[in-house]
C-alpha cells in the first residue's frame, strides 16, 4: 500500500482518539481534542500532497480519500447532534447527500470515470472538481468542526459565553450546508449521462 493511502487510512484511528478527548470532562483534554482535530484535517491535505509528490495518485487513493472524508464528517455530525450542538436536519442533509452522491459516483466509476472526472458540465467541474471549491468546502467543514469542538470545550470553562458561540455556529453551519447542496446538485445532473449509457 502506498504511503499516501496509509496517511489517508490513519485518519480513522486518529478520529477515535479525538472522540475520546472530546467526551472527557476535562477542559485540557477537550482543548487537546481541538488541536488533534486540526491535525486530522491537515492530514487530509497532506495525503494528497504526498500522493502527487511521490507520483502515487490513483483511483484507489481518490476513492479512499473520499470514503475517509465521508466517514469523518458524518461521524462528527452525528456526534455533535448527540451533544445538542447541531440540529437534526444537518446530519440528515449530509448523510443523504453522501449516500446519494457516492452511489452515483459508483455508477460513473464502473464506466471508467474517476471521482471528479465524471463531471462534464462547466458548472459541475467548477463546483465539484475544481481545486478552489474542494479546498473551500474542506476548509469550511474543518472550521465548523473545530468551532463546535471549541464551543464544547469552553462550555466547561465559561458557560456564559456559550450562547454567543452557538449563534456563530449556526451561521457557519448554514454556510457549510449551502456548499454541501451546491456541490451535490451538479453531481445529480451530470450523472444522468452514465445512467443512459448503462441502459443501452
Amino acid at each position: 500500500m502506498s504511503l499516501a493511502n496509509i496517511i489517508t487510512l490513519s485518519r480513522l484511528p486518529l478520529l477515535l482518539i479525538y472522540l475520546g478527548f472530546l467526551f472527557s470532562d476535562s477542559l485540557v483534554w477537550r482543548l487537546g481534542g481541538f488541536f488533534l482535530l486540526i491535525i486530522l484535517f491537515l492530514l487530509d491535505w497532506f495525503d494528497g500532497y504526498v500522493a502527487r509528490r511521490r507520483q502515487e495518485v490513483s483511483d484507489l487513493g481518490a476513492v479512499l480519500d473520499v470514503a475517509l472524508d465521508r466517514a469523518v464528517e458524518n461521524i462528527l455530525w452525528v456526534v455533535f447532534l448527540s451533544i445538542h450542538l447541531v440540529p437534526l436536519w444537518v446530519p440528515i442533509l449530509f448523510l443523504s447527500r453522501s449516500f446519494l452522491v457516492d452511489g452515483l459516483r459508483g455508477v460513473a466509476l464502473r464506466q471508467g470515470q474517476s471521482v471528479f472526472g465524471m463531471m462534464h458540465s462547466k458548472l459541475g467541474r467548477f463546483l465539484v472538481a475544481s481545486r478552489f471549491m474542494r479546498a473551500l468546502y474542506g476548509f469550511a467543514k474543518a472550521w465548523i468542526f473545530c468551532q463546535l469542538t471549541l464551543t464544547y470545550a469552553l462550555a466547561l470553562w465559561s458557560p456564559d459565553n456559550v450562547p454567543i458561540l452557538l449563534w456563530l455556529n449556526q451561521i457557519v453551519i448554514a454556510f457549510v450546508a449551502g456548499l454541501c447542496v451546491a456541490r451535490g446538485i451538479p453531481v445529480l445532473l451530470d450523472s444522468r449521462i452514465y445512467f443512459s449509457q448503462s441502459s443501452t
